[in-house]
C-alpha cells in the first residue's frame, strides 16, 4: 500500500502567458522531474501525474516510475485534478500532494513530513506565516477531501473544516515554497 505522490500539472498557465509549467526548464531538465524526484527520493512509493491543459506533453514528459492521469475537466478548477489524482491513488495508504510549480521541493522536506505524519491527521508544512505543499493525508481523507473540493480550491475547505485535526509543521529551513504564478516568478527557477 505505502504512500503516493500526487502532483497537480493539469493548469494551463495563463498567468505565465500560457505555459505548461510542468515542462518549464529547471536544473537541465523539465520542473516536473525536480518535483518527481522529491516526492520518490522523500519516501513515495509512486507518483500520480495529473495532466490536462498540455496534457501529451506533459505525459510524455512523466519520468519513468510516474503514472500520468489525465483531467478533461481542468477547466472546471484544482478540484477535478484532485479528484483525479486521488481516485487514481486509492491503492496507497497515504497521499503527498503537491503542486508542479514549486521548484524548491527537497526530498528532505517530504521525508520529513512523512516521517512526522500521524494517522487521524493531515500534516500541513508551514514555511514562515505560509501553509504548503506536499500536503499528507491519509487515503479515507483524501477521499472526503476529493469529494467534497469545488471549483478552484482543491483541498482547502477541507482543511479549515478540519482543523482540529490539521498539523502545522513548521518548514521553512527545509524548502523554499516560492512558487511558479508569473512571469517574475521565473528568476525562482535558476
Amino acid at each position: 500500500m505505502g504512500t503516493a505522490g500526487i502532483v497537480l500539472a493539469a493548469g494551463d498557465g495563463s498567468r505565465l502567458g500560457g505555459r505548461a509549467k510542468a515542462l518549464l526548464p529547471h536544473r537541465g531538465r523539465p520542473l516536473l522531474h525536480t518535483v518527481v524526484d522529491a516526492l520518490l527520493d522523500g519516501g513515495c512509493d509512486a507518483v500520480v501525474v495529473v495532466t490536462g491543459a498540455y496534457g501529451d506533453d506533459v505525459a510524455t514528459a512523466c519520468p519513468p516510475g510516474t503514472t500520468a492521469v489525465h483531467n478533461p475537466d481542468w477547466p472546471d478548477g484544482m478540484s477535478t485534478s484532485l479528484r483525479r489524482g486521488v481516485d487514481a491513488a486509492r491503492a496507497h495508504d497515504r497521499i503527498a500532494l503537491t503542486v508542479v510549480d514549486f521548484p524548491g521541493i527537497t526530498s528532505e522536506l517530504v521525508r520529513y513530513l512523512l516521517d512526522v505524519h500521524r494517522p487521524g491527521t493531515v500534516t500541513l508544512p508551514i514555511f514562515g506565516d505560509r501553509p504548503g505543499h506536499p500536503v499528507v493525508f491519509d487515503i479515507a481523507d483524501a477521499l472526503v477531501a476529493a469529494d467534497e473540493a469545488t471549483g478552484d480550491e482543491g483541498a482547502r475547505s477541507f482543511l479549515a473544516r478540519n482543523r482540529e485535526r490539521v498539523r502545522r509543521v513548521e518548514c521553512t529551513p527545509l524548502a523554499d515554497a516560492g512558487d511558479i504564478d508569473t512571469p517574475e516568478d521565473l528568476q525562482r527557477l535558476d
